[in-house]
């Protein structure tokens, strides 16, 4: 068994501490500048020229409608150009109205083959 009594400790110099330079003066903070007010979100004019639609407004104008989907059996909002029939949004999407009109149809199928299979023979 070897001692570790006999190992002495290696000595070590003292840390040299370099001086701290004094901190630099904070400097003064700028009075906030005056701000102006901010302009309006939405500005609505109420005038009677402003009531006049110009003739560039009338053929942009869309027309919002309600239909009834079959497929999904629910109602879609879509607004259409009236200038090529073209629809130009549509809520809920095409995509959404595909998927549900999907799924009721795959629920059908599997509650029709789930009660199909539910008939159990329980005579002994």
């Amino acid at each position: 068994m070897s001692e570790i009594g006999s190992v002495q400790p290696a000595d070590r110099p003292a840390p040299v501490v370099a001086p701290v330079a004094a901190a630099a003066p904070a400097r003064a903070v700028a009075a906030e500048p005056t701000r102006t007010p901010l302009e309006p979100a939405v500005k609505l004019d109420l005038s009677a020229e402003a009531d006049a639609p110009s003739p560039a407004q009338t053929e942009a104008d869309y027309r919002a409608q309600y239909v009834r989907d079959a497929d999904a059996r629910q109602m879609v909002y879509q607004v259409v150009d009236p200038a090529s029939g073209d629809i130009v949004v549509q809520l809920p999407s095409v995509t959404v109205l595909k998927a549900r009109a999907y799924a009721e149809r795959e629920a059908a199928q599997t509650a029709r083959a789930g009660a199909q299979t539910a008939q159990v023979d329980r005579k002994a």
